[in-house]
């Protein structure tokens, strides 16, 4: 019998079948499903019973700055392939193999859920993924990170595009960038990073790159099955009838492509440190030192060359304009490249 040792529990995994699987009242419900059971009990009953056998155990998390009185202005996801959150999960080792990357992303809206592992880092690793990622699951609108450098491009240079930026204002997709130090800004795939450590790299010793791979799809399929499940019965979102776009079938990409810079919008959220400024690409903007220790919505318009700056007091008001700069780039501005030309 297979036994992981997780920070808090001992979690018994001894089959393939459960090896990724969940635990709790949903899990049952829809392990009572699979075995073809009408007539199943609520939620509500299965974790009297759960708690009746002392089954429950409490898991803290951690809470940040979540309850802060002050407003974290957000986009609220309202369908599905709204708003995607992507992270690295690094390094890793295997032993006798090397260092590995794991790319992790996840659909705000459905929970599902997508990863791949590399060697590196790089804007080339996590451009790769995606361009298979958008080609099954859609493209989103936006796409949320962290400050990662392999997401911004220069550490240093002021007004660098990278990369990935490049990339998505190319097919359409307005990059979200979170504030430095606070990863709970990106809770979901920050939860998904956690169950990847626990139940799939803690759980065995990998010999490559490709086992890794191949284990790392069952336990993607597992989760996913496990979140539509739970949303189809005990959600009130509704995920049918949404129109996505996907790469095309036959779409190749390039990673030595240089693209330009084109029409669209980069997004920021900051907080005004106590002389009143925010860090935008490497580069130090005034906002107002009363705002301090405020969150600020940053939005760099390529086309037009603007950097806006928004502030929103709490959930009721309307974000509003409180200062516009120039933004100048350090090159033009193109056209986009038609999805068609990578076909």
């Amino acid at each position: 019998m297979n036994i992981i040792k997780s920070r808090k529990k001992l979690v018994k995994r001894d089959t393939p079948e459960t090896r990724y699987a969940f635990h709790g009242a949903v899990a049952i419900h829809q392990e009572l499903d699979n075995l073809g059971y009408k007539n199943k009990p609520t939620l509500s009953t299965i974790n009297r019973v759960l708690k009746r056998n002392d089954l429950i155990t409490k898991e803290q998390r951690e809470k940040g700055n979540k309850e802060s009185k002050v407003y974290y202005p957000e986009i609220r996801a309202r369908y599905p392939g709204h708003i995607h959150q992507l992270d690295l999960v690094t390094p890793r080792y295997i032993t006798g193999y090397g260092k590995i990357v794991s790319v992790n992303r996840i659909d705000i809206y459905t929970a599902q859920a997508n990863l791949n592992q590399f060697e590196s880092k790089g804007a080339d690793s996590i451009i790769s993924f995606i361009v298979e990622d958008w080609a099954k699951y859609g493209i989103p609108r936006y796409l949320q990170l962290d400050n990662e450098a392999s997401f911004r491009g220069s550490l240093y240079h002021p007004k660098t595009f990278g990369k990935l930026a490049r990339f998505c204002l190319n097919f359409g997709v307005e990059l979200i960038f979170i504030p430095f130090r606070e990863p709970w800004r990106n809770g979901y795939i920050e939860s998904f990073n956690g169950r990847f450590n626990d139940q799939l790299w803690l759980f065995q010793k990998f010999t490559d790159l490709e086992h890794l791979r191949n284990e790392a799809k069952q336990f993607r399929d597992k989760y996913n099955k496990f979140q539509i499940y739970k949303k189809e019965h005990f959600s009130k979102q509704y995920l049918q009838g949404c129109t996505k776009r996907f790469f095309p079938k036959g779409f190749k990409f390039n990673l030595s492509t240089e693209l330009p810079i084109t029409d669209g919008k980069i997004h920021f959220v900051r907080l005004v440190n106590e002389k009143g400024y925010i860090n935008v690409f490497n580069e130090d903007f005034y906002i107002n030192k009363n705002l301090s220790f405020e969150y600020i919505w940053a939005t760099i318009f390529t086309k037009e060359q603007e950097l806006k700056f928004y502030y929103q007091a709490n959930k009721e008001s309307k974000r509003e304009l409180i200062k516009s700069v120039e933004y100048k780039l350090r090159e033009a501005v193109k056209d986009k490249i038609s999805v068609k030309e990578f076909c």
